[in-house]
């Protein structure tokens, strides 16, 4: 694809973000009635210097009540480069705007990637706005004032951050020292005549904690509504039950920082969509993982999002970020759905007895670096791990989170949640 297709295919899309977001209202969240914001791909103003028409990639005309011409022009230049946008492409695309226009414009550099320093700097001195755009990436909700649920530094890693990538968001922007997650926490920092009404801070809404028995209470709703009798959880027909539309995708996805995402969800379509694993098991989680979301109300906070492996390991801290807590539910969610509670203490005892597991006053399940123990520990795995079809360092985690395993194995280093969930969800075997 040359550059001239990939830079058309950013604007294409960036372009079709802003009508969508004009449709649902986010553009502006109320500031303005719709018709008074106007949306172009391939505007041309005239030059004096040029005596010539200047196409622009794409402008937004924004209109104060009752007048005929616009108060703000909002012109975005889209570069969709696989490496760091240069200080060249910023320089010239400042120069072309002060050709054009004097004052009541704002310039904004829309990229796939991220800035190089000395790009970013003249960004930042010339005022102009910065937007990193992601098709695929995770798209949050603002309420009524604009408020998101992400922090600062989460977008700021989105732009200028290079030595840790988090999961890509769909828009985050910076301008003037401030970043911002929506579109119209953007314009609304640029517009010269907002209403004061809307002048305010933007404070992330703030994702409430939810306990472990509050998610298992959930999982219990889903597996009444589809009558769950036993055996692996057929998340198909949960899907069908809670009316999300399910697909299945053979293609490999990865965002623009170039992470393998595993799947998706539209909140407003009420779809899900999983990617090529080349593992059942994790895909089955993947699936699981996205239920959650919808069960949890996840909705509230995102319009849509993606799942990538490293989404898989969150865990839960004081420190969390917003998005990192609506994950680790998502994924406390899954491993309690796909082995629900009951039926597998149930399904343990009787394979327990079958293989004549008794406790001798080591625990309930017990298991050493003596073979004979090792051989009918292993053979327990395998039992549970065909019946609900997940992996044996699924099932052995599970047993560990229920009380049920003593492992006194010497190998056995598996001290930190992280290595248990790494086993989990990430399986290849």
């Amino acid at each position: 694809m040359s550059s001239l297709d990939k830079g058309n295919k950013l604007e294409d899309a960036f372009y079709h973000y802003l009508l969508d977001q004009k449709k649902n209202g986010q553009l502006l969240l109320g500031a303005y009635p719709p018709e008074n914001s106007k949306i172009f791909k391939k505007k041309t103003y005239y030059c004096k210097e040029r005596e010539a028409d200047v196409e622009f990639d794409i402008v937004i005309e924004l209109y104060a009540q009752g007048r005929a011409h616009p108060h703000l022009y909002v012109i975005f230049e889209c570069k969709n480069h696989d490496g760091n946008v240069s200080e060249l492409h910023v320089n010239d695309f400042s120069s072309k705007i002060g050709r054009m226009f004097h004052h009541a414009v704002k310039g904004i550099m829309v990229v796939s990637s991220r800035l190089q320093s000395g790009a970013d700097k003249v960004a930042r001195n010339r005022r102009m706005g910065i937007v990193k755009y992601d098709q695929n990436g995770l798209e949050i909700v603002a309420d009524r004032h604009g408020s998101p649920c992400v922090e600062n530094g989460y977008v700021e890693s989105q732009i200028f951050q290079r030595d840790y990538s988090r999961k890509s968001l769909k828009f985050s922007a910076y301008h003037d020292g401030k970043y911002f997650s929506t579109i119209a926490q953007l314009l609304r920092s640029i517009d010269p005549e907002r209403p004061p009404e809307v002048e305010h801070e933007y404070v992330p809404a703030s994702v409430p904690y939810v306990s472990i028995d509050a998610i298992k209470n959930s999982v219990k709703e889903v597996l009444a509504e589809v009558k769950y009798k036993g055996g692996p959880v057929n998340l198909e027909r949960v899907c069908s039950a809670l009316s999300i539309d399910l697909s299945h995708s053979d293609k490999d996805m990865r965002d623009i920082d170039g992470i393998p995402v595993l799947g998706s969800a539209n909140f407003t379509r009420k779809l899900i969509t999983i990617n090529a694993h080349g593992n059942r098991n994790r895909e089955r989680f993947t699936l699981g993982h996205e239920i959650g979301h919808f069960q949890l109300r996840h909705g509230a906070y995102l319009s849509s999002e993606t799942i990538i492996e490293r989404d898989l390991l969150i865990k839960e801290t004081d420190s969390s970020l917003n998005y990192e807590r609506l994950e680790y539910q998502a994924n406390t969610f899954s491993s309690n759905l796909i082995l629900p509670d009951e039926w597998f203490i149930k399904k343990t005892a009787e394979f327990r007895h079958y293989l004549g597991i008794t406790n001798r006053g080591h625990g309930y399940i017990f298991v050493d670096d003596q073979p004979y123990n090792y051989t009918v520990y292993d053979q327990l795995l395998l039992s549970l791990s065909n019946y609900f079809e997940v992996s044996k360092q699924a099932i052995q985690i599970k047993l560990k989170s229920l009380g049920m395993l003593t492992d006194e194995r010497k190998k056995n280093q598996e001290s930190s949640m992280t290595q248990f969930l790494d086993a989990l969800h990430l399986d290849r075997k």
